[in-house]
């Protein structure tokens, strides 16, 4: 009689654990594809440097490179004056900007 409790016991602590296991795992792989995806989708910031032709304004430049990362046009024109050292928006023909700007990632 006490090794068929024994084998009861130990049959449900194989399935007490078999259960466990499978749970532990279904929510490391549900959890494993969020971030994932988010990170995939996530852009990342980028710099580049830019030559000031005639005509160009930071107007200009912040309408062509700006994305939804910024709150508005200025808050990009405030980014690139304080990147580059500006005091004011007034640039020059032919100086160098340096101008940040996001791109999906799609190495991942």
């Amino acid at each position: 009689m006490k090794n068929v409790v024994r084998f009861i016991s130990t049959k449900k602590i194989f399935i007490i654990a078999g259960i466990i296991l499978v749970t532990v795992l279904y929510i490391l792989i549900s959890h494993k594809d969020s971030p994932a995806t988010s990170a995939s989708n996530a852009s990342k910031k980028y710099y580049k440097c830019i030559t000031i032709e005639e005509g160009d304004t930071l107007w200009d430049i912040a309408n062509e490179y700006k994305t939804e990362e910024y709150a508005s046009t200025q808050a990009y024109i405030d980014e690139v004056l304080a990147m580059n050292n500006l005091n004011t928006d007034v640039i020059v023909d032919g100086t160098n900007l340096l101008i940040p700007y996001y791109k999906v990632n799609d190495y991942e």
